[in-house]
């Protein structure tokens, strides 16, 4: 696991509304967002897959993109490490690529010294390693990725020897689901995205004019200390995080994560320990961390990082559709939420803001039947009018603005 900066984590309460928070943490956030909002602008469509990589970059975990060809993996990859300014390796992989092509070949001047050493390649150094078609690899190429990923060393075959690399988030691209011999390397990844071609004619229309139209975003908007700060404010979140009002947040995650997974396990769909224990604690804590430990985002966030732990498109959708037997008739509500802040990651503020005030007016009353569900439909209202306050707001200024000129 990455490096824990918990001499990160802010003096002020977590639960502080975020305008009266001013720290590193806050600063970084901000920034963060602002690369998510920079990617959806420029990966049109595939807003889940965005989501997921900013989590695993918050949470120092893995991440693997199962789909076609010419879905936008190695564009989503590419373009988050460039606006974060990051130090990126990059190799397509077939199964007769060589240990040497992708670790470094031998250094042939201290061959001729009687040195046997590896000139090591741009994988030990770099923050973000991308592997296409990561499971075409060989065994000794994969055995070796899997202490990478694992431990953030790679085992020098000459000498024996750990080498440390700088590894931070390894992601895996894939045409397709790999063979149960991979599983052991698949688990690994903490969060697993179903990628598949956009069939929206908005969504491909808003894809060729951000293409075309309006060029890709050349500056950095953030950077790799900003996702190192996050980082160590989530881990201290899950360590000693007693927010005011709240609670102990692992306790939270406890309450929340561990009857669903329960569910899930009587499915049929395997969650490996590793994968309760720590990857998706670590996912809840990196979601506090980078959307706000709001009561919205304490009683959803294990609903909203569930579906990234399933092995298959298949799982996907059993999770999905237990998610929604789980929440009952909020479930639609919970969704309209979800779908009005993808509107309002691409700046369609009108319609996001029609699609909020429908989820802001819902009866809270009509589940007096049903009071487990009332603190999650709560939190859901309560997102939603606040999300119709501060989109007027802006659209008040804009208009102000207009004006003036």
């Amino acid at each position: 696991m990455p490096e824990k900066t918990p001499s990160q984590t802010p003096s002020q309460n977590p639960s502080q509304p975020e305008a009266q928070q001013v720290s590193p943490v806050e600063v970084a956030r901000q920034r963060l967002l602002a690369l998510e909002r920079a990617l959806n602008r420029v990966v049109i469509g595939h807003e889940d897959a965005v989501k997921a990589l900013m989590l695993a970059l918050v949470s120092g975990q893995h991440i693997a993109l199962i789909g076609p060809p010419g879905t936008a993996k190695t564009m989503l990859v590419t373009t988050a490490a460039r606006l974060l300014s990051a130090r990126s390796y990059i190799y397509l992989m077939t199964r007769f690529t060589g240990f040497d092509e992708v670790f470094g070949p031998v250094d042939v001047v201290a061959l001729k010294n009687n040195e046997l050493r590896r000139r090591w390649s741009g994988i030990v150094e770099a923050d973000i390693v991308f592997i296409d078609e990561i499971f075409k690899g060989s065994s000794a190429i994969l055995n070796s990725l899997l202490s990478i990923m694992q431990e953030r060393v790679v085992y020098d075959s000459m000498s024996g020897q750990p080498i440390a690399t700088n590894l931070w988030t390894l992601i895996g691209a894939s045409n397709e689901v790999p063979d149960d011999e991979l599983q052991a390397l698949y688990d690994r990844f903490a969060i697993k995205v179903f990628m598949s071609y956009l069939n929206d004619d908005s969504k491909l229309l808003a894809a060729i004019n951000a293409r075309w139209a309006n060029g890709v975003h050349a500056q950095p908007v953030a950077s790799m200390d900003d996702v190192k700060t996050l980082h160590g404010y989530a881990v201290a979140l899950l360590q000693r995080g007693k927010v005011k009002d709240v609670g102990e947040v692992l306790k939270l995650y406890q309450v929340n994560a561990l009857p669903f997974v329960k569910t899930l396990r009587g499915k049929g769909i395997i969650l490996s320990d590793r994968t309760v224990i720590y990857q998706l604690a670590v996912l809840y804590g990196a979601t506090l961390a980078l959307y706000g430990v709001t009561p919205e985002n304490i009683a959803g966030a294990v609903y909203d990082i569930m579906p990234y732990v399933a092995r298959t498109p298949q799982e996907a959708a059993e999770i999905r559709k237990a998610l929604d037997e789980s929440l009952g008739e909020i479930a639609e509500l919970n969704k309209k939420l979800e779908q009005a802040k993808d509107l309002l990651k691409v700046d369609k503020y009108e319609e996001a803001l029609k699609q909020f005030k429908e989820v802001a007016a819902y009866d809270v009353t009509r589940l007096a039947a049903k009071p487990w569900l009332k603190p999650r439909v709560e939190a859901i209202v309560h997102a939603a009018q606040d999300y119709v306050k501060r989109i007027q707001e802006h659209l008040e200024r804009a208009r102000e603005l207009k004006e003036g000129l």
